[in-house]
């Protein structure tokens, strides 16, 4: 008797249980070892390949929120800040020039020539000793829009009384004009002497000239 014929008979003497589990027993030997070197391999490798499938998910979306960002940079208008501060520029510029022109303080060149005149043919009593009208200075500028002072300086010789006239006289008729200085000393009583400076403003660079 061959010995599988053997175990043949030993195994068919067994109970069926013990049967069943010895079957059982063999079918994981046999299968085990498919699962280590077949199976398992094959389940290793699809778990690498989900992972790194996760991966590449991960930066392509990383990657489409980049060109997303980019492309809105894009759409941006890199110029609109410049242009809103050029706009508010001309909103300021126009401001000024709106409260410039509309300043009582202002003379133009007719006004500033028959100031002039005022000054030179005005006073019966005092005696102009100096005139100067100076070179104009740039008091204000915003854009295109500039201020200007010229300054005039006049000196005269008369009583206190005389300058007082004079003074009011000169006020009443032009009474935008700044006066920037009033010096009177007394020379020799009742005389004295009156060192006078007035500021007129203009948009315009124009010489005072009578």
């Amino acid at each position: 008797m061959s010995r599988w014929q053997q175990f043949e008979d030993n195994f068919g003497a067994l109970p069926a249980r013990q049967r069943v589990m010895i079957a059982i027993a063999a079918v994981l030997i046999i299968v085990l070892p498919m699962l280590s070197y077949v199976i398992m391999p094959d389940l290793e490798k699809a778990s690498t390949l989900n992972t790194e499938n996760q991966r590449l998910t991960q930066q392509i979306e990383q990657v489409s929120t980049a060109v997303e960002e980019l492309k809105a940079e894009f759409d941006k208008d890199i110029n609109e800040p410049l242009r809103q501060e050029i706009k508010q520029l001309q909103t300021s510029a126009n401001n000024a020039q709106q409260s410039i022109e509309r300043s009582e303080a202002l003379q133009e060149v007719a006004q500033r020539k028959a100031f002039l005149n005022t000054v030179l043919n005005t006073s019966k009593s005092l005696k102009m000793q100096t005139l100067t009208a100076k070179e104009p200075r740039k008091v204000f500028e915003t854009g295109s829009i500039a201020l200007y002072e010229h300054a005039v300086e006049a000196t005269f010789a008369g009583t206190y009384f005389e300058t007082l006239a004079f003074v009011k006289e000169l006020q009443s008729k032009h009474p935008n004009v700044i006066w920037a200085h009033f010096d009177y000393q007394v020379q020799s009583y009742p005389q004295g002497q009156v060192t006078l400076e007035w500021h007129l403003l203009s948009t315009d660079k124009e010489f005072i000239s009578g």
